[in-house]
């Protein structure tokens, strides 16, 4: 389990989002530590992909107050940008490109945005496929490989920025089964190494085993948060017994 440094890198606070006349995140306050690893579950449409997505400016909330690294979340571009440089994204569909090998998937980012001379952005790249165990499928195009390796590719491509903050949305739920552990594997590592990540997953083993915090949404409420020990083990909450009844 990750060292927290009890430094937040990202504070959430009353958090509200609408979609026309739902409202899809109902005041949700959460703080984040630096070098920690959250979990966050919950039922489809609890609006835990919604939150996580908002904490990049990929989805906009209309009221409260995300800070990501000491910068305020804000309609301003600029934000916007300097956050996006330091949050990795890892989605549940991979949104690799089919026209360009793994290796030109992962220095594109790098090289256009001027982090990284082609040079030294093909270097890092290949020390992030061994990194991830897949360092012969460089030169291969995402057709050509499974969906665990097509996933690895996403993650050395976020890694690729160097972020600060690592987020995952349902990594593995497209997944065949024999494929998901190779993928939990390497999230596994960047933990353990003292990356700062929130998980929205199913992955029961995998939040006991990795997890700092393990949080419960549903119906764009934040239900319960506890360490991976109590929240299973021990819930408080009603509704966390009805849900993890069906996932255990």
């Amino acid at each position: 389990m990750a060292i927290s440094e009890e430094a937040p890198i990202i504070i959430a606070e009353d958090v509200h989002k609408w979609y026309g006349g739902f409202h899809v995140l109902r005041g949700v306050s959460l703080t984040v530590n630096r070098g920690e690893v959250l979990v966050l579950m919950g039922p489809s449409g609890s609006g835990k992909s919604t939150f996580i997505r908002t904490f990049n400016a990929l989805e906009t909330y209309q009221q409260g107050m995300i800070e990501v690294d000491g910068i305020t979340l804000s309609h301003d571009l600029r934000n916007i940008e300097a956050i996006r440089k330091d949050v990795g994204m890892v989605f549940q569909q991979f949104n690799l490109f089919p026209h360009l090998t793994v290796l030109q998937n992962i220095t594109l980012a790098p090289v256009w945005s001027g982090k990284f001379s082609k040079t030294k952005a093909q270097t890092v790249a290949m020390q992030l496929l061994e990194r991830v165990g897949i360092l012969e499928q460089a030169n291969k195009y995402p057709g050509q490989l499974s969906g665990g390796q097509q996933q690895r590719v996403a993650i050395a491509r976020a890694l690729a920025m160097q972020p600060k903050i690592m987020l995952f949305d349902e990594p593995t739920s497209a997944l065949d089964p024999e494929m998901v552990r190779e993928v939990l594997d390497v999230m596994l590592t960047l933990a353990k190494d003292g990356m700062t990540m929130v998980v929205v997953t199913h992955e029961v083993g995998f939040a006991r085993e990795v997890a700092d915090l393990v949080v419960l949404m549903d119906d764009g409420l934040l239900v319960e948060a506890a360490k991976p020990n109590v929240f299973f083990n021990h819930p408080q909450e009603e509704r966390t017994h009805q849900f993890l009844s069906q996932i255990l």
